[in-house]
């Protein structure tokens, strides 16, 4: 089931990086684009998230009510996290803070309006 999970969280990705009009590219793009480290996302609806994302793309989230491990893919100072929860963020650099967009399910990058959060590396 695990593996089933991961296929669907990688097929996730590889559509959003077609979908999203960056230039992007597929998973396997440069993982020095990826905002390694710990983070805490404070988002305009008042939700505070800790997330972490390691060199090899994996991520974690925790937040009140909420755990999900993740996939990230970055390129061009741009990265999208797909969480095994269906949640997608896509984290952009500004100075040494992120701003974070999520969206409560993969379909509403396209047509949904994504809640807004500045990040801080806490770690």
């Amino acid at each position: 089931m695990r593996t089933i999970v991961c296929i669907l969280i990688l097929g996730a990705a590889v559509h959003v990086m077609n979908t999203i009009p960056f230039g992007w590219s597929a998973p396997g793009t440069m993982v020095s684009d990826l905002p390694i480290g710990k983070w805490n996302i404070e988002f305009s609806n008042g939700v505070i998230e800790d997330c972490s994302i390691n060199q090899d793309g994996t991520a974690f989230v925790a937040e009140t009510g909420r755990q999900s491990s993740g996939k990230a893919v970055g390129k061009d100072r741009l990265s999208v996290i797909v969480f095994e929860d269906g949640r997608v963020e896509r984290w952009r650099p500004v100075g040494k803070r992120m701003v974070v967009e999520h969206w409560g399910h993969l379909s509403d990058m396209a047509k949904g309006t994504p809640v807004l959060g500045i990040a801080d590396r806490v770690e």
